[in-house]
Formats: C-alpha cells, structure tokens, sequence
C-alpha cells in the first residue's frame, strides 16, 4: 500500500496527467542537476518543439481538440525520441526533450511519426523544433544549450 501512494505522489508530483510526459517540476529537478560541476555535459542534446498555431486550433476546433493536438505531439515524442530522452513538457504547448548522447536521428523519426498521425485529423498540425548537442567550446552550460535550441525553433516558428 505505501508503495502505491508513493508512486502516485511521484507521479502527481513529476508527471504531466494530461501527456504522461515529465512536468516542470521534473524538468526544473533535470537542470539542477545537469548545472552541477562535476556533471560532463559532452555528448549531452536537446530538442525544444512547440506546436505551431495552436490558438488557431483551439479558437477554430475547441479546446478538447486542442487538448488532443498537444496528447498527439507528446506520444508522438514519446514514441520516438522519448524512447533514449527524457521528455518534459515546459509549457502549455512546448516540450523539451533532454538526453546523454545525439538524438538527432531520433528528430526525423518524431517529425515523420507526426505528420502520418496528423493527416488523420481534421485540424492542422505542425512543429517549430529547435536542436543542439552540448560543445564546451560553444556552450557555458545546459541552460546555454537549452537557450540556443530555443531560439533555433523560433526561428523555425517564422519559417
């Protein structure tokens, strides 16, 4: 009994109820500890992906469909790079994937996996998605690494 009321604070505590994605307090938890000293970020990557136009998906279909974008985005990444990354959703719709060697291969799998699922539905659906892999000489940081990657999908947001 104690162990099931411990996993369900874990998971009230740590996971996202409506994606089953790592929550903020996961990923704020995640970079304490990639900011300590000893940690060796090399080999470290991050891909941050935000859902483009999700008011127009919500203001258009209802906000149960848009409920249902942000689901299919967060299994979607689960399904392919959350299987070698942690995935956290940060935000209402943006999500930050974090794992110890290059996920890049991992990205075109998400991207492909998406758009099969999203031409079901009968909103639009698609990505903004910003990634990196940690370089000493580029990156004082994981927070550096993880601003980097941000402002790479911005700029693929105005694409």
């Amino acid at each position: 009994m104690k162990n099931k009321a411990t996993e369900k604070l874990f998971n009230l505590a740590y996971q996202d109820l409506m994606t089953n994605t790592y929550n903020r307090n996961a990923y704020e938890e995640r970079l304490q500890k990639l900011r300590r000293d000893n940690v060796n970020l090399n080999n470290t990557s991050c891909v941050v992906v935000d859902i483009n136009n999700l008011k127009h998906i919500n203001d258009n279909f209802g906000h149960h469909t848009g409920d249902e974008a942000i689901r299919l985005v967060a299994t979607s990444l689960s399904e392919t790079i959350g299987t070698k990354a942690d995935i956290f959703r940060v935000g209402g719709d943006e999500f930050v994937c974090i794992a110890d060697f290059d996920i890049r291969g991992y990205i075109s799998e998400f991207h492909d996996l998406l758009g099969f699922k999203a031409k079901e539905k009968i909103y639009p659906l698609s990505v903004a998605w910003g990634y990196a892999i940690y370089d000493s000489k580029r990156f004082s940081g994981i927070d550096d690494l993880i601003k980097y990657c941000d402002e790479r999908m911005f700029k693929n947001k105005k694409k």
